[in-house]
């Protein structure tokens, strides 16, 4: 009996106001897609990759879309949206970098000592703030490196001095 009151006052409280306001919070991710099985069947070189936003982590894409046998993810970004997705609600954008020291398309070298990626050279494809680390982070891909992607800080990286590679003139 006394736990039963005990619900019924609490209940009541909470009824009155006393309650505080709860904000839901889920973590967004931005993943590349490629269809493995296609580019398997048809023999292709380069397989067809495509970009998306999910609230669905890399490893449970995966498992409810084929399995790894018919696609591969990569995660590009994750971050922290407020809210919730129920209903069909879009997830949030991915938030822009917030005074950035490279823009996507910039040439850069991994300075990141005894590091297996360290003095790698590649484009930086994606740039974004991460609120839990207080900065920015840039994904990077290496295309002399199998297009590689990984993603890093801000101060692991350096303007590449390197030009870029030069395109045959058209005949």
């Amino acid at each position: 009996m006394k736990a039963g009151l005990g619900m019924v006052i609490a209940m009541a409280v909470l009824l009155a106001g006393g309650a505080a306001t709860v904000h839901a919070e889920y973590r967004a991710y931005e993943l590349e897609v490629t269809d493995i099985l296609d580019c398997r069947i048809n023999k292709l070189e380069k397989c067809k990759r495509h970009k998306m936003l999910t609230a669905m982590g890399p490893d449970l894409y995966v498992r409810t879309h084929g399995g790894q046998e018919r696609i591969g993810v990569i995660l590009l970004a994750t971050w922290m949206c407020r809210g919730d997705t129920s209903r069909f609600r879009s997830v949030c954008p991915r938030p822009a970098a917030r005074k950035p020291k490279y823009t996507v398309g910039d040439r850069v070298r991994v300075r990141l000592e005894k590091h297996i990626t360290e003095g790698w050279e590649g484009r930086v494809e994606v740039a974004y703030y991460q609120r839990s680390v207080n900065g920015n982070v840039y994904g990077v891909r290496f295309g002399r490196r199998q297009d590689v992607y990984a993603r890093y800080f801000e101060k692991d990286l350096q303007k590449s001095t390197a030009s870029a590679p030069k395109k045959k003139p058209a005949q």
